[in-house]
Protein backbone atom coordinates (compact mmCIF):
# COMPACT_ATOMS: atom_id res chain seq x y z
CA UNK A 1 0.00 0.00 0.00
CA UNK A 2 2.64 2.35 0.95
CA UNK A 3 4.23 1.39 -2.50
CA UNK A 4 1.37 2.67 -4.40
CA UNK A 5 0.89 5.57 -2.50
CA UNK A 6 4.10 6.63 -3.31
CA UNK A 7 4.32 5.84 -6.77
CA UNK A 8 0.77 8.03 -7.15
CA UNK A 9 2.83 11.07 -5.47
CA UNK A 10 5.78 10.65 -7.66
CA UNK A 11 3.23 10.44 -10.79
CA UNK A 12 0.65 13.62 -9.29
CA UNK A 13 4.88 15.33 -9.34
CA UNK A 14 4.99 14.30 -12.84
CA UNK A 15 1.79 15.61 -14.03
CA UNK A 16 2.90 18.85 -12.57
CA UNK A 17 5.69 18.53 -14.33
CA UNK A 18 3.85 18.04 -17.89
CA UNK A 19 1.20 21.26 -17.04
CA UNK A 20 4.38 23.66 -16.79
CA UNK A 21 6.20 21.97 -19.60
CA UNK A 22 3.11 22.93 -21.94
CA UNK A 23 3.61 26.90 -21.07
CA UNK A 24 6.38 28.93 -21.20
CA UNK A 25 8.44 28.30 -17.93
CA UNK A 26 11.12 25.95 -16.88
CA UNK A 27 9.84 22.40 -15.98
CA UNK A 28 13.28 22.12 -14.75
CA UNK A 29 12.90 24.10 -11.94
CA UNK A 30 9.13 23.22 -11.11
CA UNK A 31 10.80 19.67 -10.78
CA UNK A 32 13.87 21.14 -8.31
CA UNK A 33 10.87 22.68 -6.32
CA UNK A 34 8.80 19.19 -6.34
CA UNK A 35 12.24 17.62 -5.24
CA UNK A 36 12.49 15.31 -8.20
CA UNK A 37 15.49 16.80 -10.33
CA UNK A 38 18.08 14.61 -9.45
CA UNK A 39 16.62 11.74 -8.95
CA UNK A 40 15.13 12.31 -12.69
CA UNK A 41 18.15 13.49 -14.56
CA UNK A 42 19.96 10.51 -12.42
CA UNK A 43 17.53 7.75 -14.00
CA UNK A 44 18.37 9.55 -17.58
CA UNK A 45 21.92 9.06 -17.35
CA UNK A 46 21.31 5.47 -16.29
CA UNK A 47 19.87 4.62 -19.38
CA UNK A 48 23.42 4.00 -20.79
CA UNK A 49 24.99 0.71 -23.56
CA UNK A 50 26.17 -0.87 -20.35
CA UNK A 51 23.02 -0.93 -18.51
CA UNK A 52 21.08 -1.71 -21.89
CA UNK A 53 23.07 -4.95 -22.05
CA UNK A 54 21.37 -6.29 -18.90
CA UNK A 55 18.37 -5.62 -21.13
CA UNK A 56 19.31 -7.70 -23.81
CA UNK A 57 20.46 -10.58 -21.46
CA UNK A 58 17.03 -10.55 -19.98
CA UNK A 59 17.96 -9.43 -16.79
CA UNK A 60 15.31 -7.34 -16.55
CA UNK A 61 15.09 -6.58 -12.75
CA UNK A 62 18.73 -5.16 -12.98
CA UNK A 63 18.22 -3.30 -15.58
CA UNK A 64 15.18 -2.02 -13.93
CA UNK A 65 17.23 -1.29 -10.62
CA UNK A 66 19.94 0.68 -12.21
CA UNK A 67 17.89 2.61 -14.23
CA UNK A 68 14.94 3.63 -11.33
CA UNK A 69 12.78 2.23 -14.15
CA UNK A 70 9.62 2.53 -12.09
CA UNK A 71 10.43 6.22 -10.67
CA UNK A 72 11.38 7.10 -14.49
CA UNK A 73 7.84 4.93 -16.09
CA UNK A 74 5.78 6.89 -13.30
CA UNK A 75 6.87 10.40 -13.67
CA UNK A 76 7.39 9.88 -17.59
CA UNK A 77 3.54 8.70 -17.50
CA UNK A 78 2.68 11.77 -15.00
CA UNK A 79 4.38 14.42 -17.89
CA UNK A 80 2.64 13.18 -20.47
CA UNK A 81 -0.90 12.69 -18.81
CA UNK A 82 -0.30 16.84 -17.41
CA UNK A 83 0.77 17.83 -20.90
CA UNK A 84 -1.95 16.09 -22.43
CA UNK A 85 -4.73 17.66 -20.17
CA UNK A 86 -3.36 21.47 -20.28
CA UNK A 87 -2.58 21.07 -23.98
CA UNK A 88 -6.41 20.70 -24.48
CA UNK A 89 -7.36 23.12 -22.06
CA UNK A 90 -4.54 25.88 -23.36
CA UNK A 91 -5.74 24.96 -27.31
CA UNK A 92 -9.20 26.68 -26.31
CA UNK A 93 -7.86 29.40 -24.47
CA UNK A 94 -5.80 30.32 -27.28
CA UNK A 95 -8.78 30.35 -29.43
CA UNK A 96 -11.16 32.66 -27.38
CA UNK A 97 -8.27 34.81 -25.21
CA UNK A 98 -4.96 35.01 -27.36
CA UNK A 99 -4.31 38.12 -26.71
CA UNK A 100 -4.91 37.62 -22.64
CA UNK A 101 -2.69 34.08 -23.42
CA UNK A 102 0.14 36.08 -24.60
CA UNK A 103 0.04 38.42 -21.81
CA UNK A 104 0.68 36.07 -19.46
CA UNK A 105 3.42 33.84 -21.26
CA UNK A 106 5.23 37.62 -21.74
CA UNK A 107 5.39 37.38 -17.71
CA UNK A 108 6.13 33.97 -17.15
CA UNK A 109 9.04 34.77 -19.56
CA UNK A 110 10.30 37.89 -18.18
CA UNK A 111 10.23 36.47 -14.35
CA UNK A 112 12.05 33.59 -15.54
CA UNK A 113 14.85 35.77 -17.31
CA UNK A 114 14.84 37.40 -14.07
CA UNK A 115 15.26 34.14 -12.31
CA UNK A 116 17.86 32.86 -14.45
CA UNK A 117 19.96 35.96 -14.18
CA UNK A 118 19.76 35.64 -10.02
CA UNK A 119 21.89 32.53 -10.36
CA UNK A 120 24.83 34.26 -12.28
CA UNK A 121 27.07 34.10 -9.64
CA UNK A 122 29.67 36.49 -11.51
CA UNK A 123 28.67 39.41 -13.40
CA UNK A 124 31.76 40.24 -15.87
CA UNK A 125 32.97 41.87 -19.39
CA UNK A 126 32.28 38.32 -20.89
CA UNK A 127 29.01 37.25 -19.46
CA UNK A 128 27.62 40.72 -20.02
CA UNK A 129 29.07 40.34 -23.85
CA UNK A 130 27.42 36.61 -23.90
CA UNK A 131 24.07 37.61 -22.60
CA UNK A 132 23.88 40.37 -25.55
CA UNK A 133 24.86 38.11 -27.56
CA UNK A 134 22.34 35.67 -26.84
CA UNK A 135 20.01 38.47 -27.21
CA UNK A 136 20.96 39.57 -30.39
CA UNK A 137 20.61 36.42 -32.04
CA UNK A 138 17.24 35.28 -30.89
CA UNK A 139 15.70 39.06 -30.98
CA UNK A 140 16.51 39.25 -34.79
CA UNK A 141 15.05 35.35 -35.26
CA UNK A 142 12.20 36.46 -33.20
CA UNK A 143 10.87 39.86 -35.55
CA UNK A 144 11.12 37.57 -38.33
CA UNK A 145 7.68 35.78 -39.65
CA UNK A 146 7.37 32.77 -39.50
CA UNK A 147 2.95 32.11 -40.11
CA UNK A 148 2.97 28.45 -41.14
CA UNK A 149 4.50 25.34 -39.05
CA UNK A 150 6.71 23.49 -39.93
CA UNK A 151 5.88 19.91 -39.63
CA UNK A 152 8.94 18.22 -42.05
CA UNK A 153 9.88 15.10 -39.92
CA UNK A 154 13.89 16.29 -39.22
CA UNK A 155 12.12 19.72 -38.20
CA UNK A 156 10.16 18.22 -36.00
CA UNK A 157 13.23 15.81 -34.53
CA UNK A 158 15.32 19.05 -34.71
CA UNK A 159 12.52 20.72 -32.33
CA UNK A 160 12.21 17.57 -29.42
CA UNK A 161 16.44 17.89 -29.20
CA UNK A 162 15.98 21.78 -28.63
CA UNK A 163 12.48 21.48 -27.19
CA UNK A 164 13.44 18.97 -24.47
CA UNK A 165 16.27 21.16 -22.90
CA UNK A 166 13.68 22.83 -20.59
CA UNK A 167 13.17 19.49 -18.63
CA UNK A 168 17.17 19.16 -17.18
CA UNK A 169 18.06 22.71 -17.54
CA UNK A 170 16.43 24.84 -14.47
CA UNK A 171 14.99 28.27 -15.82
CA UNK A 172 15.14 27.63 -19.61
CA UNK A 173 11.68 26.64 -21.30
CA UNK A 174 11.21 24.12 -23.70
CA UNK A 175 8.01 25.10 -24.92
CA UNK A 176 9.30 29.35 -24.94
CA UNK A 177 11.84 27.74 -27.60
CA UNK A 178 9.25 26.12 -29.13
CA UNK A 179 7.47 29.51 -30.14
CA UNK A 180 10.63 30.88 -31.13
CA UNK A 181 10.87 27.60 -33.72
CA UNK A 182 7.29 28.41 -34.76
CA UNK A 183 6.15 25.09 -33.79
CA UNK A 184 4.51 25.48 -30.60
CA UNK A 185 1.25 25.48 -31.97
CA UNK A 186 1.54 22.64 -33.90
CA UNK A 187 3.12 20.32 -31.04
CA UNK A 188 0.82 21.63 -28.08
CA UNK A 189 -2.44 23.18 -29.34
CA UNK A 190 -2.73 20.45 -32.17
CA UNK A 191 -0.56 17.32 -32.38
CA UNK A 192 -1.34 16.67 -28.54
CA UNK A 193 -5.28 16.78 -28.49
CA UNK A 194 -5.25 15.37 -31.93
CA UNK A 195 -4.43 12.04 -30.17
CA UNK A 196 -7.55 12.02 -27.97
CA UNK A 197 -9.44 11.32 -31.21
CA UNK A 198 -9.60 8.46 -33.33
CA UNK A 199 -9.86 9.87 -36.16
CA UNK A 200 -7.19 12.51 -35.86
CA UNK A 201 -4.92 10.08 -34.04
CA UNK A 202 -2.70 9.56 -37.30
CA UNK A 203 -1.84 12.96 -37.75
CA UNK A 204 -1.32 13.72 -33.98
CA UNK A 205 1.05 10.60 -34.10
CA UNK A 206 3.47 11.79 -37.13
CA UNK A 207 3.99 14.91 -35.49
CA UNK A 208 4.51 13.45 -31.72
CA UNK A 209 6.80 10.84 -33.10
CA UNK A 210 9.78 12.54 -34.38
CA UNK A 211 9.31 14.90 -31.61
CA UNK A 212 9.51 12.52 -28.72
CA UNK A 213 12.12 11.13 -30.72
CA UNK A 214 14.32 14.13 -30.57
CA UNK A 215 13.23 14.83 -26.82
CA UNK A 216 14.67 11.17 -26.16
CA UNK A 217 17.88 11.93 -27.72
CA UNK A 218 18.08 15.49 -26.09
CA UNK A 219 17.53 14.45 -22.45
CA UNK A 220 19.93 11.76 -22.44
CA UNK A 221 22.82 13.57 -23.95
CA UNK A 222 21.95 16.64 -22.69
CA UNK A 223 22.15 15.55 -19.11
CA UNK A 224 25.37 14.74 -19.86
CA UNK A 225 26.67 18.20 -21.86
CA UNK A 226 24.39 20.29 -18.88
CA UNK A 227 26.37 18.81 -16.09
CA UNK A 228 29.89 19.68 -17.92
CA UNK A 229 28.33 23.16 -18.87
CA UNK A 230 26.79 23.98 -15.72
CA UNK A 231 29.90 22.24 -13.66
CA UNK A 232 33.04 24.04 -15.56
CA UNK A 233 31.27 27.24 -17.62
CA UNK A 234 28.09 28.36 -15.38
CA UNK A 235 27.87 31.45 -15.38
CA UNK A 236 28.76 32.00 -18.94
CA UNK A 237 26.02 29.46 -19.86
CA UNK A 238 23.26 31.12 -17.66
CA UNK A 239 24.32 34.49 -19.07
CA UNK A 240 23.93 33.35 -22.84
CA UNK A 241 20.54 31.38 -21.98
CA UNK A 242 19.55 34.37 -20.31
CA UNK A 243 19.84 36.95 -23.39
CA UNK A 244 18.52 33.90 -25.20
CA UNK A 245 15.49 33.95 -23.12
CA UNK A 246 14.81 37.84 -22.98
CA UNK A 247 15.52 38.17 -27.25
CA UNK A 248 12.68 36.17 -28.11
CA UNK A 249 9.88 38.37 -26.37
CA UNK A 250 8.91 39.14 -29.85
CA UNK A 251 7.72 35.86 -30.50
CA UNK A 252 4.68 36.11 -27.72
CA UNK A 253 4.33 40.18 -28.05
CA UNK A 254 0.39 39.58 -28.95
CA UNK A 255 -0.05 43.03 -30.40
CA UNK A 256 2.05 42.21 -34.18
CA UNK A 257 0.79 41.43 -37.30
CA UNK A 258 3.20 39.45 -40.52
CA UNK A 259 4.09 42.09 -43.00
CA UNK A 260 2.64 41.59 -46.54
CA UNK A 261 5.30 39.80 -47.91
CA UNK A 262 4.84 37.78 -44.86
CA UNK A 263 8.82 37.44 -44.05
CA UNK A 264 8.84 40.14 -41.03
CA UNK A 265 6.40 41.32 -38.34
CA UNK A 266 5.11 44.74 -38.40
CA UNK A 267 4.31 45.89 -34.34
CA UNK A 268 1.87 48.19 -33.39
CA UNK A 269 1.51 49.36 -29.60
CA UNK A 270 -1.57 48.53 -27.98
CA UNK A 271 -4.80 50.79 -27.55
CA UNK A 272 -5.14 51.96 -24.24
CA UNK A 273 -8.44 50.18 -23.28
CA UNK A 274 -10.03 47.60 -21.21
CA UNK A 275 -8.16 44.81 -23.06
CA UNK A 276 -4.38 46.43 -22.48
CA UNK A 277 -5.43 46.90 -18.50
CA UNK A 278 -6.30 42.80 -18.42
CA UNK A 279 -3.49 41.87 -20.29
CA UNK A 280 -1.39 43.56 -17.47
CA UNK A 281 -3.14 41.98 -15.11
CA UNK A 282 -2.28 38.50 -17.03
CA UNK A 283 1.02 39.42 -17.32
CA UNK A 284 1.54 40.12 -13.74
CA UNK A 285 -0.07 37.11 -12.94
CA UNK A 286 2.52 35.51 -14.83
CA UNK A 287 5.73 36.69 -13.31
CA UNK A 288 3.79 35.77 -9.73
CA UNK A 289 3.66 32.24 -10.80
CA UNK A 290 6.93 32.19 -11.24
CA UNK A 291 8.18 33.90 -8.15
CA UNK A 292 5.78 31.55 -6.30
CA UNK A 293 7.88 28.77 -7.93
CA UNK A 294 11.21 30.54 -7.18
CA UNK A 295 10.05 31.09 -3.29
CA UNK A 296 8.71 27.14 -2.89
CA UNK A 297 12.21 25.83 -4.90
CA UNK A 298 14.09 28.30 -2.37
CA UNK A 299 12.30 26.27 0.32
CA UNK A 300 13.10 22.72 -0.34
CA UNK A 301 16.69 23.90 -1.27
CA UNK A 302 16.93 24.79 2.71
CA UNK A 303 14.71 21.57 3.88
CA UNK A 304 17.01 19.68 1.67
CA UNK A 305 19.96 21.38 3.04
CA UNK A 306 18.97 20.64 6.74
CA UNK A 307 18.04 16.96 6.09
CA UNK A 308 21.85 16.72 5.23
CA UNK A 309 23.13 18.67 8.21
CA UNK A 310 20.93 16.27 10.41
CA UNK A 311 21.94 13.02 9.19
CA UNK A 312 25.81 14.15 8.46
CA UNK A 313 25.48 15.15 12.60
CA UNK A 314 23.76 11.60 13.61
CA UNK A 315 26.59 10.21 11.86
Amino acid sequence: MLNLWLSIKVFIKGMIMGVVNVFPISSGTISLVLGVFERFVNSIKALTYKNFRYLRKGHFREFARRTDLKFLATILLGILAGMLLTAIFLKQTLKSYEVYTWSFFIGLILASVVYVMKMIEKVNARNILLLLAGFAISFLLSIKSNPYSNDNFFYLFLCGIIGATGMVVPGVSGSHLMLLMGNYELIVTEAIPAMTHIETIGRGFSILFPFALGAVVSIVSFSYLLSWLMRDYRNATLSVLAGFMLGSLPVVYPWKTPSEDMMNYVFHLPEMNLEFLVSVVMAALGAFTVYVLEVMAKHTARKQAERLTSSSHSH
